[in-house]
């Protein structure tokens, strides 16, 4: 593979952004509570690369309530892409880099296409040829992926070499995890393995290959949202011409851009608890409203039932709580309903809305 000097430049700073964000999640007390959110939001962005509208909040308030009252109608779509990605970080946690296999994709691609019909091929590759862009014409086509003979095969070569990668009696020829994600998805991409569902579970791949190099959980949905018509236009440059300098160079500036997000949204979050913390000074350190207010960095939506679960305490105690955090202006009520009333940390979400500068 021959790359520009950008795109080498761009792989040593991705790089060095992520030794950065190694060392600054390391130890971190609420680090799990941090990624768990950031991986919401990551399905919310993946999703609206496709077009989806639901937002944030739709999402945390229907994973507390399953109910898709007044949020937008491709809310469960988005939940299901939470749940994809949760059933890929626990294959890679029970089998490591062995776990990204195609067994998993399937099961990824199932899981995410579930509410589909019946007649939908649910985890199963396509068996028609199918081609992007252009209108009803093939001849007009901006990209035609592999033929259905063609899927099964590539998609072999895929998990050997990109995916589980190469064995480790062949450790020097390994290309740095970077590279590793870069080529898979472009790779996944242009094998364009299923009728709907390629662009989202191909973005899955990228944070399961970084998480199993032992990397924390780094998601670059929202980069490629920002600049959606780039990341479209550097993966065709790969698809049609074979040049993957542009596809290199905005993988890895998403890489940074995303570092970079997650480190300062952790800083911010900090400085929020500490400030939490002074506004309830005066109930006692173990108390629910104490006790409650950092849980909020993993889910900062909840109902009475949702506190009282995550906390062990009755129904009467969580709401106790959650009015205290009211009173201290953390918790707000996200919308007036007669049912499934739920509150939210809106400074929390307003800060994970927020796009880098």
């Amino acid at each position: 593979m021959d790359l520009d000097g950008t795109a080498v430049a761009s792989l040593n700073a991705a790089a060095s952004a992520l030794g950065e964000l190694k060392g600054s999640l390391a130890d971190r007390p609420n680090a799990d509570l941090l990624t768990r959110t950031l991986a919401r939001r990551e399905a919310v962005q993946s999703s609206q690369i496709e077009g989806t509208k639901s937002e944030l909040r739709d999402v945390l308030a229907y994973e507390v309530t399953r109910s898709s009252d007044g949020s937008a109608p491709d809310v469960v779509v988005t939940e299901r892409y939470v749940e994809a990605l949760q059933l890929g970080l626990d294959a890679v946690r029970e089998r490591g880099r062995a776990g990204i296999d195609l067994n998993l994709v399937r099961a990824m691609h199932a899981h995410l296409m579930q509410d589909e019909p019946e007649s939908f091929p649910k985890g199963h590759y396509r068996d028609r040829q199918v081609w992007i862009g252009g209108s009803a014409r093939i001849e007009d086509a901006t990209f035609v992926p592999a033929p259905p003979s063609m899927i099964a095969p590539g998609m072999r070569e895929l998990e050997a070499s990109m995916l589980q990668y190469a064995p480790r009696e062949h450790e020097a020829l390994r290309l740095p995890p970077l590279q590793q994600l870069a080529i898979a998805h472009a790779q996944f991409e242009t094998i364009h393995p299923f009728v709907d569902g390629n662009g989202r579970v191909g973005r899955l791949l990228m944070p399961l290959i970084l998480a199993a190099e032992g990397y924390p959980p780094l998601y670059l949905s929202g980069a490629l949202l920002r600049n959606r018509t780039g990341y479209y236009n550097a993966l065709n440059q790969v698809q049609v011409r074979g040049n993957w300098s542009p596809w290199i160079t905005l993988a890895c500036r998403a890489v940074v851009e995303s570092t970079q997000d997650a480190i300062a949204i952790a800083r911010d979050f900090d400085a929020m608890l500490e400030g939490w913390g002074t506004r309830l000074q005066k109930f006692r350190i173990d108390s629910v409203a104490r006790r409650l207010a950092p849980l909020l960095l993993g889910h900062p939506v909840v109902d009475a039932a949702r506190v009282a679960q995550l906390m062990n305490v009755s129904d009467r105690s969580a709401r106790t709580g959650i009015d205290a955090l009211v009173d201290g202006g953390i918790l707000y009520l996200q919308k007036e309903r007669k049912r499934n009333r739920v509150w939210e940390a809106r400074a929390l979400i307003d800060r994970l809305n927020k796009a880098p500068p």
